[in-house]
């Protein structure tokens, strides 16, 4: 992603609020007007919680509701997600957040029943992680070259060497990189009205996304010739694998698991601190269990729990380059890939001289 004057470490709660759906009932005196007009119920008052209301893993909340004054009703049943939970009284329900409870907006619904008519009424709050992120520092243990043309956006390791996506519409490309040495031993130019982005491997295909193009390129590993692509709605900016799905990131805090074959998002994690949301999510690894993710702007990896979207760690890398290695075209940290089998790190940035492999510790 290339943005000028970047947010830098803010992670800021922003949520939508709940709104009201009603349902009608018939009115009107049809002898006289020949119609049926229809006339919104007016069941319940109000239900809490409410946008700006937070709980952490492992806390409870109790949903409740209060209905508008002297109005009976038949019953008033809760669904969570869209799917139905169970009756409520006027006590409410207490709900409880689980330790592996995803991260992130909470929508309900409370639905209020009157002789054969409802009213849905919808409230949310937020589940934040359980636990601060433990913080960790880096060690470098080797230097390789980097291209410093190469504005680096997706960076993943295989078989002896580095791929990467680099952006910038005109040159944009997917390259096959030696890492010793730095040189290119295989290049693929994009069309130049594409803006590359995040590169994955899964079994003998790469994955290619593009920023504002809408599309995902598939390519042949070994020979990059393209075997198809598919369209996705939003932005496209980091992408990682766990071996059977892709986890892809737009820039927000969402990242959407997809169907490899199809594309298709299968469900999506809202990444969340025990603070705050974290927003521009960026380039991505998986690494050892975890979905380690680049933010944007700044010189911090996140590592995030890919079943509830919890941060667990925040890493420092900050202090990589020297001065005498930042130029006028030096931009952001962005690019982490893994060796699985030597357990390597390697991180570098767009437009760096430098590739860094890694080790990192608890602060």
């Amino acid at each position: 992603m290339r943005i000028t004057g970047g947010l830098g470490w803010v992670a800021a709660v922003a949520m939508t609020m709940g709104v009201m759906l009603s349902c009608g009932g018939a009115g009107g005196d049809s002898a006289t007007k020949g119609a049926t007009q229809q006339q919104p119920l007016h069941l319940i008052a109000s239900v809490w919680p409410v946008y700006g209301t937070q709980v952490r893993q492992g806390d409870t909340i109790r949903i409740r509701y209060a209905l508008e004054s002297d109005t009976p009703v038949d019953s008033v049943v809760l669904s969570v997600k869209g799917e139905r939970l169970c009756a409520v009284d006027s006590t409410g329900y207490l709900y409880r957040v689980r330790r592996n409870h995803p991260t992130g907006r909470l929508i309900y619904t409370l639905t209020a029943y009157q002789a054969g008519e409802k009213e849905d009424r919808v409230g949310e709050f937020t589940v934040l992680a359980a636990d601060p992120p433990v913080l960790y520092g880096h060690r470098v243990k080797r230097v390789y070259p980097h291209d410093k043309e190469a504005y680096t956006q997706g960076l993943l390791w295989y078989k002896g060497a580095l791929y990467e996506s680099t952006g910038v519409q005109g040159q944009s490309s997917l390259r096959k990189v030696d890492l010793t040495t730095g040189v290119v031993l295989q290049n693929l130019n994009l069309p130049r009205d594409y803006f590359g982005e995040g590169l994955e491997r899964l079994g003998d295909k790469l994955y290619q996304l593009t920023w504002q193009n809408n599309k995902v390129l598939v390519y042949d590993r070994s020979t990059f010739e393209k075997l198809g692509e598919f369209n996705y709605a939003g932005e496209g900016w980091g992408l990682a694998t766990d071996g059977r799905w892709l986890y892809m990131s737009d820039g927000t805090e969402k990242i959407k698991v997809r169907d490899p074959e199809t594309f298709k998002t299968i469900r999506t994690l809202e990444v969340y601190t025990d603070q705050s949301k974290i927003v521009y999510l960026n380039e991505m690894e998986w690494i050892d269990g975890e979905l380690w993710a680049n933010v944007y702007t700044t010189d911090k990896i996140v590592r995030i729990d890919p079943h509830t979207g919890a941060v667990t760690g925040v890493i420092d890398m900050s202090g990589l380059l020297s001065p005498s290695d930042i130029g006028p075209e030096t931009d952001v940290f962005n690019g982490i890939a893994y060796d699985a089998q030597r357990r390597r790190i390697f991180v570098t940035g767009k437009y760096w001289k430098k590739l860094f492999e890694v080790e990192v510790f608890k602060k």
